[in-house]
This record gives C-alpha cells, structure tokens and sequence, in this order.
C-alpha cells in the first residue's frame, strides 16, 4: 500500500510546529483535518509516529524513521514545483526543430536569433538539412518547417501544418547564358541545355517537375547535387541551369547567376509551412515559439521579391 504524500508532509508540518494546532495554521486546514490525515499515516505505517507529552509531541521510532524521508519529499516536491513554474514563465526548457536545408539556411535563422534574445533561457536544438522525413522520430522533435512540395502524410494526426512564409522559385542561368538574350524564356526552351537538380526528396525540385509535367515535358537529368549552396556553385560555375529560391539568390552576392522568373508574369510561389502540435499537445516553450513567430513574421517582414536578380541585385 503507497503512503499518501500530503500525509507525510502534513506529519512534516507537525514535527516541525510543534503542534497539531500550529500545522493547521500553517497549512490552512482545519485541526480535526490534520489530526485525520495523522491518523490515516499512521494507520498505513501500522504503528504509532509520536506521543503527546507535556512537552509536546515526541516521535516514536516509527516517526524518528519518517522524518528525513518526509524532508527529502518536500524538497523533491519544492524542485518540482521550482521547475514547473520556471518552465511556465519561459526560464528554462528546450525547444527542438527539424528543417529541410532551405527552411534552416535562409529563413528560420533571423527568428531563431530573435526568439533567444527574448528567451535567452531557452535551449535551442535545430536539425537542418533534413531530405528524407522518414529518418526522422517525430515524438523526438516539437516543431518541423517543410518545404512545399513535400510529402507530409507522415506526420501524426495530432500535428498541424500551416502555411508559414511565400516565396519565388526563380530560374537560375550563368552569367552570359545564351537564354537570356531571350524576352521570354519558356520550360520548353530550358530543355536544350543541361539542368542542375537539387536531391531527390527536395521540395524545390518536386515543385519544378510537376511544373515541367503540367506542360508535358520531361526534362533529361543532367547533373544532381544536395542543397541551395550546390546548386548556385554548380550554376555559377556553369555547370547548368538550376532553381533557386529568391531568398537564396538575394542572400548570395559572390554567386556569378541571373534569376529569371519562369513563366512570366505569375512565376512559380513557393510555401514553406509550419508543423506544429495542437496546442492540448504543446509544450510551454512551443507554444510560446508559435506565438512569437506570428508576431515575428510581421515585424521581421516577408521575404523579398524579385523578377530578375543578379546574385540577389534588383
């Protein structure tokens, strides 16, 4: 049979009051309250704790026996109660993220500093550079930043995924690309020339083949490289064309790359969402992640926009 902990803390109260009447103050409860929940202990221990003497209360070895147990409860439960209340006021927790190479790379970085300079007590785990979601142990992580284009049946049921922030998939050409002589560049006319892919489970790169499929193309695979920065090494060294997102070519002024948006005028938008638990399921330190990007998004403004870019350059 377990012990009740209030009965060994109420116990604690009278040893340490002196008094059955003194522990009722102390804990505000009644005396008839304390001297029942005295006698359920000492009912479940089978022997009497104390004695009453003109002295007061004197233990029995029974009660010699319990007391430093109870102390060593109640400061269990004080650590307790220290931790739960540092971890609501955001002083202490972690917070851990898994995000595709692009998601990581050129987007979260800026939010992520932020969120630390207002909760510098928050531990911050972030895998980046993730392409296959299959490897990953969901109940390992709290939130997940996907590109579109990605499958996310994989996800439980009880995880949400939003749209977070928009984007432009633009087409990347070396510089001096005869193409670009061109007003309007079709894909048709992308398809004479050799092609740097991102790997297979990119996002960018499911998003072009299915706009290559919707014009009934099918575009030789030339060269396959893994991630944003090898795809604009690849390019710059004119290895090929490639796609690249807005952000990536406006950040990277050394890539020798011309960004034109195909088809014109629409372009390709591109997403990246947010996957989150429902709020029954989140933890103090995500929800309060969540919150602060939707507040942050704003503040911290969208991301550029551009139709014809040179390493990012208007």
């Amino acid at each position: 049979m377990g012990v009740d902990t209030e009965l060994l803390l109420t116990f604690l109260s009278v040893v340490e009051t002196g008094s059955i009447s003194a522990a009722a103050r102390v804990l505000h409860r009644s005396q008839p309250a304390i001297t029942e929940r005295l006698q359920k202990l000492a009912q479940t221990v089978g022997e009497p704790l104390y004695i009453r003497g003109t002295g007061g209360i004197h233990l029995t070895a029974a009660g010699e026996t319990l007391l430093p147990m109870a102390r060593r409860l109640r400061h269990l439960t004080q650590e307790c109660d220290d931790i739960i209340a540092r971890r609501q006021r955001l002083r202490e927790g972690l917070l851990r993220i898994v995000a595709t190479n692009t998601a990581a790379s050129y987007f979260l970085s800026r939010y992520l500093v932020a969120f630390r300079e207002q909760y510098p007590d928050i531990d911050v785990h972030m895998r980046g550079g993730v392409i296959d979601w299959r490897e990953i142990s969901v109940p390992d992580w709290d939130l997940f930043f996907l590109e579109g284009g990605l499958d996310l049946e994989e996800l439980p049921s009880y995880y949400a995924v939003t749209p977070w922030l928009q984007d432009e998939i633009l087409t990347a050409f070396p510089e001096g690309h005869p193409l670009l002589a061109q007003e309007h560049i079709g894909w048709r006319d992308l398809l004479a020339y050799p092609i740097v892919w991102r790997e297979r489970y990119s996002g960018i790169r499911r998003t072009i083949e299915r706009a290559f499929a919707a014009e009934g193309l099918v575009p030789r695979q030339s060269i396959e490289v893994t991630g944003v920065e090898a795809v604009g090494t690849a390019v710059s060294a004119g290895l090929g064309i490639g796609f690249i997102t807005a952000a990536a070519l406006h950040r990277h002024t050394d890539w020798k790359v011309v960004g034109r948006r195909i088809p014109v005028p629409d372009g390709i938008r591109w997403t990246l969402y947010m996957a989150s638990p429902q709020p029954l399921y989140q933890s103090h330190t995500t929800r309060a992640f969540v919150a602060f990007m939707g507040d942050a998004t704003e503040r911290l403004g969208g991301t550029p926009r551009f139709s014809d870019t040179k390493g990012g350059r208007r």
